[in-house]
């Protein structure tokens, strides 16, 4: 019987010194080694218990604790552990931004309302037509011939791959009712969600893990959209080599320490284009491109973030292109810009922007 009771207390004192060394090891293994997950922002530095003049820092262990849940010892690898323990076992994201939906599939969490139905007034959507109606109005003024389109969600063309418990696509959304509206106020657009769901038969158009279109979505609606404009250049869908290049976004949310790429199409064209004064990243907000053997006309792109896999085909057709970027839309460049053409490109979930155009 005391052998028993032993043999107890020892079970009992073994898991509470393992309990206090898995708590002490994140403190502890700070002297030793650090691992910080990599984010977007400056993480906190060492809090000093006294302030610049010298009297006591009253914030100093509100810092302190700050500081240790950003710099704990294997920050990283327990985030990363975390975020694959709910994705690979309970299907779950460990971000609200993400929806994890069917084998493999990705979605953006902002695209939900829209997903589920209208979420503008039909006043909303008749004052957004009548403001894109005054826009196309300037930029003829000027002599420029716009052109709108907008590139809906991923899970508008893709439903299938979205997680049950949302229930089915709504059969109307802001994107269709603004288009009709479009056309009876007779601003010129590309229908992409159409071209796009009948396009999705004969290959994949949105990357599984990124919020974006693929090469070959983005070269549909290129497409179209240069049928509209009456120009005969055109690109191939098919021929394309797959390459594991493209860092998907919607991953990098879950498991954002972690180097991670997803098959992209790649398109060798034959053609190439030059970058006009320093570029820093396809995000930049301005971005200039001329190429030698162009078509012999000019575009103004106002764009968003589907508007990256645009640039380099766009910049290889035309011979100068200025891609800008910026909400709401500096349509002073139409008059400053030398261009024949003014392209408007943006996503179904941000159509509200378009309500901030202020025209010169």
């Amino acid at each position: 019987m005391r052998r028993e009771w032993e043999e107890k207390q020892i079970g009992i004192w073994f898991y509470v010194i393992l309990f206090w060394v898995l708590c002490l090891i994140p403190s502890v293994g700070m002297l030793f080694y650090g691992s910080e997950l990599a984010e977007n922002r400056e993480l906190s530095k060492v809090p000093s218990p006294r302030t610049e003049d010298g009297r006591w820092n009253s914030d100093y262990f509100g810092e302190l604790q700050t500081y240790v849940s950003e710099h704990f010892a294997f920050r990283g690898e327990l985030v990363i552990a975390d975020s694959l323990i709910k994705y690979k076992l309970f299907h779950t994201p460990s971000d609200d931004q993400v929806v994890i939906g069917k084998e493999g599939w990705l979605f953006f969490g902002e695209t939900l309302a829209d997903y589920a139905g209208v979420t503008m007034t039909d006043s909303e959507l008749d004052q957004i037509a009548s403001k894109m109606k005054e826009v196309c109005d300037y930029m003829k003024s000027k002599g420029k011939q716009p052109l709108f389109v907008i590139v809906p969600n991923k899970n508008q063309i893709y439903p299938e791959y979205m997680p049950a418990r949302f229930g089915g696509k709504a059969e109307q959304n802001n994107l269709t009712l603004l288009q009709e509206k479009l056309q009876q106020t007779g601003v010129p657009y590309v229908d992409a969600y159409h071209l796009l769901l009948e396009g999705k038969a004969e290959d994949e158009l949105y990357l599984h893990e990124d919020t974006h279109w693929n090469n070959t979505g983005a070269r549909l609606v290129l497409n179209e959209i240069y049928e509209v404009y009456g120009l005969a250049d055109r690109y191939e869908l098919a021929g394309y080599q797959i390459e594991e290049n493209h860092s998907p976004d919607l991953y990098a949310i879950l498991f954002p320490a972690e180097a991670h790429f997803e098959a992209q199409r790649i398109y060798e064209d034959g053609k190439s284009c030059q970058y006009i004064g320093r570029m820093h990243s396809v995000d930049d907000i301005k971005i200039r491109t001329a190429a030698d053997d162009g078509n012999g006309m000019s575009i103004l792109v106002y764009r968003d973030s589907f508007g990256r896999a645009l640039i380099p085909y766009m910049g290889q057709t035309f011979d100068s292109v200025t891609f800008h970027r910026s909400t709401p839309y500096d349509l002073s460049m139409v008059e400053t810009t030398e261009c024949d053409y003014v392209l408007i490109e943006i996503v179904e979930r941000n159509l509200a922007d378009l309500g901030q155009i202020q025209i010169p």
